[in-house]
């Protein structure tokens, strides 16, 4: 049974190609033309993908703990979809 997609805003694409290119390469596959969608197929693949939302924002961080710009946006990103 296939889930809902993921749906992003114009531009969230771009964003995580930009900055996060190993989460870009996780979701390619499945990105719609319009780069607003990712389809997911199984529970599986969403597990996946959350887990590298997770690790990415995990990562960005200052020195302090504290999300940068970056992963904040990431966070969003992931909220909204």
């Amino acid at each position: 049974m296939a889930l809902r997609p993921l749906r992003f805003f114009t531009g969230d694409a771009d964003f995580i190609q930009k900055y996060y290119p190993e989460l870009y390469r996780a979701i390619e596959p499945t990105l719609s033309e319009d780069r607003l969608l990712v389809k997911l197929n199984t529970r599986e693949q969403w597990d996946e993908l959350e887990n590298l939302f997770v690790d990415e924002i995990a990562g960005s961080t200052t020195e302090n703990g504290e999300l940068t710009e970056n992963g904040i946006k990431l966070e969003s990103i992931l909220d909204c979809a």
